[in-house]
């Protein structure tokens, strides 16, 4: 019935033409496997009455003049709020989805339709393929870098938070795929999967931070890493510990992220040695201010990678020392360095679980930094704050 009224709309005002400038619609993938879902993100697009559909490439010949719907070429279709019935309202940028499981392989498109549902086309994406040998994995480039918007979400973790600001992830960062993050981690910041999937990942999982969809895809929305019961919350290198105000440590502390970068203030460059000792500096701090502070097991691991990581965005291929101004504006915007290019400081993963991997002794030194300045009596942590002058 439904199909019947659109059919009838359509061949009312199908000979209406209208095309929208401006508008602009995307997948982000030039390749599918099956069972993976197609994430459509669109914007500027405008009128009422508004469709999104998926054809196959083959059975469009002109984008002014879809195809109908009572030709049977659509192969999913959904109004622009997600909906199929009716729209409260018509958003002019969001995200709708299409399965990949009951569709055949070949090359596909996805359209907005004109106003009031006609068939001129207002956007629509490049060709991509539903294939059995897909890259599963590809580098937008850099530039693609846009600041969230207030409605979008982010985590604790600058490096998550960079992938969604350059569209690796979801940009409103939730609905993520969370093993498609692991592989994302893993194809930018060129650190194994293995490890990933044993730490950040199972942690997510362990935490109820997750859920899974329709399709048993386990996803997560990015603002979840924020539950103070799995993710760590005090003594953060640039947040504040949730205690002195929970939304502000959201956010980048200005205070923070220039005492960091103030270490070593003779020089260009941080160290690991500079890394760690600022590391020792905000959990002594931590403790001697902050009445509920309270350390975990796992985040000894969580910090002491932290601390390590940031050397990834460097060129350093010993992960040794990095650039401060480098470092500052990734911290500051969440954005990756505009020359920044993936893998280049090695040809495989860093492994910190694969022992004979220089990065798996580096790891446990920055953790038993970590871990030391958290379980040391409170008398030696006040001795020390105070030679320090802090």
């Amino acid at each position: 019935m439904i199909r019947c009224f659109l059919s009838i709309i359509l061949f009312l005002i199908s000979t209406i033409l209208v095309h929208v400038t401006g508008s602009n619609i995307s997948v982000g993938k030039e390749c599918f496997s099956k069972g993976e879902v197609i994430e459509v993100e669109f914007e500027n697009i405008t009128g009422t009455g508004i469709w999104i559909g998926l054809y196959p490439r083959n059975r469009i010949t002109n984008f002014t003049n879809l195809p109908g719907f009572a030709e049977g070429f659509l192969s999913s279709w959904v109004l622009s709020c997600g909906e199929k019935v009716d729209c409260e309202w018509w958003p002019s940028k969001g995200e709708v989805r299409f399965p990949t499981a009951d569709l055949d392989y070949g090359d596909y498109v996805v359209v907005v339709s004109g106003d009031r549902a006609n068939l001129n086309a207002q956007a629509h994406t490049e060709t991509f393929t539903i294939g059995t040998n897909c890259l599963t994995l590809t580098v937008p480039s850099m530039d693609r870098w846009i600041a969230p918007g207030e409605n979008d979400q982010r985590s604790p973790c600058p490096f998550v938070n960079a992938l969604s600001n350059h569209g690796f992830l979801n940009r409103n960062g939730t609905f993520v795929d969370l093993f498609d993050m692991a592989d994302k981690m893993e194809l930018v910041y060129n650190l194994a999967g293995e490890f990933l999937l044993d730490g950040p990942i199972q942690l997510a999982i362990d935490c109820n931070q997750t859920y899974e969809d329709e399709n048993g895809i386990v996803r997560i929305d990015l603002d979840r890493l924020f539950d103070d019961k799995c993710e760590e919350h005090e003594a953060s290198m640039v947040r504040g510990d949730s205690f002195f105000g929970f939304n502000q440590s959201k956010q980048v502390d200005d205070s923070l992220l220039n005492n960091l970068i103030r270490m070593n203030p003779s020089d260009d460059f941080l160290s690991i040695e500079d890394i760690m000792q600022y590391q020792t500096s905000r959990i002594m701090e931590s403790r001697l201010r902050n009445p509920e502070t309270e350390f975990r097991d796992f985040d000894v691991d969580t910090m002491g990678a932290q601390g390590l990581f940031m050397f990834l965005l460097g060129s350093d291929p010993t992960l040794t020392t990095i650039r401060k101004d480098r470092l500052y504006f990734f911290l500051l915007m969440e954005r990756l360095p505009s020359d920044f290019i993936p893998g280049i400081l090695r040809d495989t993963p860093f492994n910190p679980m694969d022992e004979t991997d220089f990065v798996h002794d580096k790891l446990t030194q920055t953790m038993a930094n970590v871990e030391s300045t958290m379980h040391a009596p409170i008398n030696e942590i006040v001795n020390l704050h105070n030679l320090q002058g802090t």
